[in-house]
């Protein structure tokens, strides 16, 4: 069996090409700052623009709770070998309110730990089925629809799609962990 190895990438430190200067001055004041996997994207200027703006729509305008939303992408990421994004998202969960104990459990296998309310189990359940591709079966869907409204649940599957895809992303393009 051989070592799988990741796509090298040259990591982007400054552009001329105007819609990466204006996402890297945008990044660069914002609370994480311009880190690896933008300097990866930004190879492709306007794609990062555009990617940027997506991302952070569904970090800063949409109505899910930024613990649980934080909770559910670190199910996701934890999954799907998510490495480079784990770091950060243990960050913003802390930060989101997430406990010790509930970022120490998010990558248990199995059933939700009993430290997470029935809420957050509904969250982590339909997370651990968006990582897999199964679908959902009938009661996890109803117990997710029993928390979150219509708005939420889309707003839920796009963030975890984003993820789930960025994992995969860094699995197979080189992206140094900051």
């Amino acid at each position: 069996m051989t070592d799988k190895q990741r796509v090298a990438i040259d990591l982007v430190r400054d552009s001329d090409h105007p819609d990466a200067r204006a996402t890297f001055d945008k990044l660069a004041g914002g609370s994480v700052g311009v880190v690896n996997i933008h300097r990866t994207i930004a190879n492709s200027p306007t794609v990062f623009a555009r990617f940027i703006g997506f991302a952070h729509a569904l970090r800063f305008e949409t109505e899910l709770d930024p613990a649980e939303r934080e909770l559910a992408i670190l199910r996701v990421l934890e999954r799907c070998d998510g490495h480079y994004e784990i770091v950060h998202h243990r960050r913003m969960g802390a930060a989101a309110g997430l406990s010790e104990d509930e970022l120490a459990h998010v990558g248990d296998a199995g059933a939700p730990h009993a430290i997470y309310n029935e809420r957050q189990r509904a969250i982590l359940d339909f997370a651990d089925r968006f990582a897999a591709g199964a679908g959902v079966e009938p009661e996890a869907g109803a117990a997710l629809s029993r928390y979150l409204d219509s708005r939420q649940r889309v707003e839920l599957g796009l963030t975890l799609a984003l993820y789930l895809g960025l994992a995969h992303f860094t699995n197979s393009i080189d992206v140094p962990v900051d």
